[in-house]
């Protein structure tokens, strides 16, 4: 049985607790996920009530995300109650009663099939210094497919259109 030196393990364990603690700073230097790039539709939207549609787009055999995206010109708080991004009770005693703004039904078509839709989940957001992103729901592409999305904006969500918002249709691994 071979020993190693004391001088040799705590080398090595300096080593890996540095490498440890520059990693988040190398991340955050560059960030991992960059919307804007990935997305494979990504386009302005009003969030008043009514219906959008965006453009026929191909799919590879993943898991895509429906994403709303916002900026943040309002309070950090009242964006989330707005956008219905809160992570649990605590964040919601915060809301006024006609929170979230936010409420959609999803349908994703290929040609004039349904191949998946729901409605907006109480889970699924994503903060960054400039944006929250608010998930509509998620689909699995299917080789070789088009699809388009369809979302229906239920309730009546302008007073968020202050802040930007688009509608962007993402493989989940670029996201999450």
């Amino acid at each position: 049985m071979r020993f190693i030196s004391r001088r040799k393990l705590v080398c090595t364990v300096s080593g890996m607790l540095s490498a440890l603690l520059l990693l988040p700073a190398a991340s955050a230097a560059r960030p991992k996920y960059y919307v804007d790039k990935y997305a494979d539709v990504e386009m302005p939207v009003s969030l008043a009530v009514g219906t959008v549609r965006t453009p026929e787009f191909s799919v590879v055999p993943e898991w895509y995300s429906i994403v709303v995206q916002v900026e943040k010109p309002l309070p950090f708080l009242q964006m989330m109650c707005m956008m219905g991004a809160t992570t649990g009770p605590l964040d919601v005693k915060d809301c006024n009663s006609n929170d979230p703004l936010l409420r959609a039904d999803w349908k994703v078509w290929d040609g004039e099939h349904v191949v998946a839709q729901g409605s907006v989940p109480e889970c699924g957001c994503k903060y960054e210094n400039k944006y929250v992103y608010k998930l509509l729901g998620s689909f699995l592409g299917e080789a070789g497919k088009k699809y388009v999305v369809e979302v229906e904006f239920t309730k009546d969500g302008t007073p968020l259109n202050v802040a930007n918002p688009h509608l962007i249709v993402i493989r989940h691994r670029h996201m999450w």
